[in-house]
């Protein structure tokens, strides 16, 4: 399937493909493209951690491609694809630095917490966190669709039309999937014990 992405963000399908070819200097190349939307993709997730971690956007950012230089970068499907493993992968280092300090105010061993000189009365945004990443696994479980939707769109930052022409479909069919995906979140962080099954996208 062609990804395409508004103007706003760099197309990076190029430079995936000589990284899929193996192609030494394709790694910094890409880097240097898209430095600046993944540090605002950063800055997002980290407004939206509800500002509980003092960590540095710039930070985030490296740990982000650390990750994914360690990964298999030519098994990537395009831009939408690209942006969504980074993206991933910076929520991934926000989840294990929330786990740690869980651990820690839960009076288990101390745990060195990368990325950050501390963290300011995290109780409320942190749970939050684990408590989103706990529901975004329930919803996967249930509609992969669904979970790869909430990703794309809440943590990828592709707004929903964008997230249309990718999948093919309309905008509308998009919002009606979102909403759905949204109630089910909702429920599965209230503990709601019906919070099992999503209804099919289709």
């Amino acid at each position: 399937m062609t990804q395409r992405l508004d103007s706003s963000r760099p197309d990076v399908t190029v430079l995936l493909d000589a990284l899929g070819r193996g192609e030494p200097a394709a790694h910094d190349e890409l880097f240097t493209l898209v430095y600046d939307e993944l540090k605002r993709i950063a800055r997002a997730h980290l407004r939206r951690s509800g500002g509980g971690m003092t960590v540095n956007p710039t930070a985030l950012l490296h740990e982000a491609w650390i990750r994914f230089a360690r990964s298999d970068g030519a098994a990537l499907e395009g831009s939408a694809h690209f942006y969504n493993v980074i993206a991933q992968a910076m929520r991934q280092t926000l989840i294990d630095l929330a786990k740690k300090h869980a651990t820690v105010r839960h009076g288990g061993d101390l745990v060195r917490t990368e990325l950050t000189d501390r963290i300011e009365q995290p109780d409320k945004p942190l749970d939050e966190l684990l408590a989103l990443d706990e529901a975004l696994g329930k919803l996967r479980d249930c509609d992969a669709d669904l979970a790869e939707l909430v990703e794309w769109h809440s943590f990828a930052g592709l707004a929903l039309n964008e997230i249309a022409r990718v999948r093919g479909v309309n905008t509308r069919t998009v919002k009606r999937h979102w909403a759905i995906a949204r109630a089910f979140l909702g429920d599965a962080m209230r503990g709601d014990p019906t919070a099992v099954t999503a209804p099919p996208i289709a």
